[in-house]
């Protein structure tokens, strides 16, 4: 690239000065230079030729944009969300299915119990559909039987026999209340188990609070050394529909002829009060009345 030779101006005067002194025909008034400029004349800068591109200079034609290179509307307005970890669902504790399998207030009066455990073989398998029966006084030491001489004074909110049905593992539940003293004896509860139709033990239920006077007692000595297997054991409470209710348990282990190393639940007597009625038609909750 060429660059134009600029001559410094206070020479171009001194040869126009010259010109003049040697007689040349050009006026005077034509000749004479138009003032210096305060800056440099800006025909330097315009003259010199303006760069050439270079190959690294050089602009490509840019492609067309395609359709993915705007975002649609629809992806704008919408933020993605992260999705969020479903939370595992929480089980329901033995306690909270055994309080909702009584939702109906109480009508007997007197303490109300949960009594609950388990229907087992001497192996210490379940035995699911087991039919467990229940019977026993009201909170007043009454019977619902016409050998009892006061049982037109029973408790007519009280259901005095039911029956419960062995879960799949084994689980039976009973809602009712804590019997009365039947002079002599000491409270407790008569228990059946049958199953397909075989009638498999009958036996009776203690309470802890009797068992001071449990060695005396007749009936339940028959048990000899196996008596502790006979008494409810306090379990602590559970709300059922708002009312804090005790908590009593004891397994019915039967000797169904497999062998196993369990010591099967000992034998009581029925007694003399057997229901009169088919036990079968009484559902679990003795503690309320329709």
């Amino acid at each position: 690239m060429k660059t134009r030779n600029v001559i410094p101006i206070s020479l171009l005067i001194a040869a126009l000065a010259v010109a003049g002194c040697s007689g040349a025909a050009t006026p005077a008034a034509t000749e004479t230079p138009a003032p210096p400029p305060t800056s440099p004349p800006a025909v330097v800068a315009t003259d010199t030729p303006p760069p050439v591109p270079t190959a690294t200079t050089a602009v490509e034609p840019t492609a067309e944009p395609t359709a993915t290179a705007e975002p649609t509307p629809t992806a704008a307005a919408s933020p993605i969300e992260e999705p969020t970890a479903t939370e595992p669902a929480a089980e329901t504790s033995p306690s909270e299915k055994l309080a909702a399998a009584f939702p109906s207030s109480p009508t007997a009066a007197g303490e109300v119990i949960l009594v609950t455990g388990r229907v087992l073989d001497t192996n210490g398998d379940p035995l699911p559909g087991a039919a467990v029966e229940f019977w026993q006084t009201d909170s007043n030491g009454i019977y619902d039987h016409p050998g009892d001489s006061g049982t037109a004074n029973r408790d007519p909110g009280f259901q005095f026999y039911g029956t419960a049905i062995a879960a799949e593992d084994g689980t039976y539940a009973f809602r009712t209340v804590r019997p009365g003293y039947y002079e002599p004896r000491p409270k407790h509860i008569h228990v059946k188990v049958r199953l397909d139709g075989r009638e498999l033990l009958t036996t009776q239920f203690y309470f802890e609070e009797d068992r001071a006077d449990l060695g005396s007692e007749g009936v339940f000595a028959q048990a000899g050394g196996l008596g502790d297997m006979l008494i409810l054991k306090e379990a602590g409470n559970v709300d059922v529909n708002g009312m804090l209710t005790a908590l009593l348990t004891n397994d019915l282990v039967i000797d169904t002829g497999s062998g196993g190393a369990l010591t099967p639940t000992p034998a009581q007597t029925e007694g003399p009060y057997y229901p009169v009625v088919t036990v079968a038609d009484y559902d679990n909750d003795l503690t309320a009345v329709p």
